[in-house]
């Protein structure tokens, strides 16, 4: 249960630092350490997974650049960062 809570919290940041990006998007060798900064210490494979998981769902896209993924976020993934849609498996974002 810990660990269920840990990863969609964790989704849920990885939803909210893309759409805090100006372009919407963030490469998994960044993200991690900006997940690490919010708490959210993991290796680049359970970041990797993440974004597979959310590119699963329609969340995010995904792009395999020079050894690097890139994570793209769309319009459905913008929605649960900011809590106007909900995602089984991604947190939902506390109020302001």
């Amino acid at each position: 249960m810990a660990n269920d809570i840990q990863t969609e919290a964790r989704r849920l940041a990885i939803l909210q630092l893309l759409h805090a990006d100006p372009d919407y998007s963030i490469n998994d060798s960044l993200m991690q350490p900006l997940l690490a900064a919010q708490g959210h210490g993991v290796s680049i494979a359970v970041v990797r997974a993440d974004f597979a998981w959310l590119e699963q769902v329609g969340l995010l896209s995904t792009n395999e650049l020079a050894g690097m993924t890139l994570a793209v976020l769309r319009n459905e993934g913008v929605d649960v960062a900011t809590g106007v849609a909900v995602m089984p498996g991604v947190a939902r974002p506390r109020p302001a």
